[in-house]
Formats: structure tokens, sequence, C-alpha cells
């Protein structure tokens, strides 16, 4: 069995987790603090906000990561829907920091 370099990254602010990972690791899932509650995110999840214009931004997680400074970033799918149009559009994969995220897309979508 190999050993593997695990470290512990703990984030501060409003929004902060502590989790395990390898450095450049993807995973699958991880958990975070939210306002005296602690979340559970992982591929597959759905996270939404409304924008001041109506518009429903839909974020589909498809993985979290760190970079190569230890910062967790989430890597998700955006499907927009505009109020009074039938027309949905998606966008390809985009990346932010885990803390970001949080602070973009408060509800999320059971």
């Amino acid at each position: 069995m190999a050993n593997k370099q695990v470290n512990i990254i703990a984030l501060s602010g409003k929004n902060h987790a502590d989790y395990l990972t390898s450095r450049g690791a993807e995973r699958t899932s991880m958990f975070f603090k939210r306002k005296n509650s602690i979340e559970f995110i992982k591929a597959g999840c759905l996270f939404r906000r409304i924008r001041s214009d109506k518009t429903v931004e839909t974020a589909k997680i498809l993985s979290v990561v760190s970079d190569s400074f230890s910062i967790p970033h989430v890597r998700y799918d955006l499907e927009f829907r505009k109020p009074f149009t039938s027309v949905d559009f998606c966008t390809g994969p985009r990346v932010l920091a885990l803390a970001t995220f949080i602070d973009m897309y408060k509800e999320r979508v059971s």
C-alpha cells in the first residue's frame, strides 16, 4: 500500500470548510459550513440563484478540485432560464473558487 500525502485545508471567512485532500486531486464531494449548518457538496448536486432580471441560473456540480496552491474550486455546468421565454440554454464547464461559489449560489435544488 503506497503512502499518499494528505493535507487538511481550512478555509476561513464567512464560509469555511475543513476537508482532506491530496494536492491537485479531483474529488467528487466535500463538506462545507454555511450559517450554522454543514452542507454536503458532490458531483450532481444542483444549486440555484435568481438574478435581478428574474433569470434563474442553475449550477450542476461536476467536481471539486484543489489547484496547485490548495485552493478548492468547483467545476460546474450552468443552465439559464429567462422569464417569459420557452428557451433555456446551457453553457459548458465553468470554474469558481469554493467560497465564491457558495456566496453566489445559496439555494440548493433537490
